[in-house]
């Protein structure tokens, strides 16, 4: 008799302990939570964002990866990170990113993307058309069906040359 109790008070315990579990928030959660929050607030400050909250929205998404790096949402905050730097104007913060994702994230579903983002930090903030060029080719090579490499490869023709040189050419096509 006295197993029998010993044995019930453990199945109503870990009955409890599985509700208990069930209902209460996890702190991952909650982390999600407050990014959901926070992307939904910015999203409505469309023409002018406050800067404050765009760089809690970065410190968020790269806490997330830090606390949970096994999560399968850590590479989609991640290059949401990318972006998110990018937009900020800050490329050694998006560029630092790019190579945690290449390093850390090599299965992430945006892993071409977050490739070519590398090139175009290097053409477009870092001013480094050598390596941009490299990178454009690395990514025509790995990903050579994917949407953007079209793009790829007209960032490396055009690479370069001025606004002016690019209206110029495209005149020239269309006469033709």
């Amino acid at each position: 008799m006295k197993k029998l109790n010993n044995l019930n008070s453990i199945i109503i315990f870990l009955i409890a302990l599985f509700i208990v579990g069930c209902t209460s928030v996890s702190e991952r959660d909650k982390d999600v939570a407050a990014i959901d929050n926070l992307e939904e607030e910015l999203k409505k400050e469309t023409a002018r964002p406050d800067k404050a909250k765009l760089e809690n929205l970065l410190n968020l998404y790269t806490g997330f990866v830090d606390k949970y790096p096994e999560d399968t949402a850590s590479a989609t905050y991640l290059y949401r990170a990318v972006n998110l730097s990018m937009g900020m104007n800050q490329p050694q913060v998006a560029m630092k990113l790019v190579d945690r994702t290449l390093n850390e994230y090599q299965k992430s579903p945006h892993l071409a993307e977050t490739v070519f983002l590398k090139a175009y930090i290097y053409e477009n903030f870092l001013g480094n058309l050598g390596t941009a060029s490299g990178i454009y080719r690395d990514f025509i090579h790995r990903f050579p069906d994917h949407e953007l490499a079209d793009d790829a490869q007209s960032a490396i023709t055009n690479m370069g040359k001025s606004p002016e040189e690019l209206v110029k050419e495209f005149e020239a096509r269309n006469k033709n």
